[in-house]
């Protein structure tokens, strides 16, 4: 099973900030699977809902989550996926990487 892994760049989750109120870490990973599958896999997707709703991470904390994948051909699978807040030890101001199992063939 190949693994999808996105990483959230600095310069862009600065931008976000301070243009609006903090995305919850659920919500910042749907949108990331949604967008990559469907320009990265050419699998046009409708939506995706992940559980349970992680509303932050703590330094090197690791969530895991299941997402449901809707396709926008009606088809879905199941993905565990997982966001790492990879701020450990003597790193600072990282952001989320989010990684997740990628849609069957």
């Amino acid at each position: 099973m190949r693994i999808g892994w996105i990483r959230v760049l600095a310069a862009s989750a600065i931008v976000l900030a301070a243009c609006g109120p903090n995305t919850d870490a659920y919500v910042a990973l749907q949108n990331t699977m949604k967008n990559h599958i469907t320009q990265v896999d050419h699998r046009p997707v409708d939506s995706v809902s992940c559980t349970p709703h992680v509303h932050g991470t703590m330094r090197g904390q690791t969530s895991h989550l299941h997402c449901l994948v809707t396709f926008q051909n009606g088809t879905s699978y199941t993905a565990n996926a997982v966001i790492q807040d990879q701020n450990s030890g003597g790193t600072h101001n990282l952001p989320d990487s989010y990684r997740w199992d990628s849609p069957p063939p």
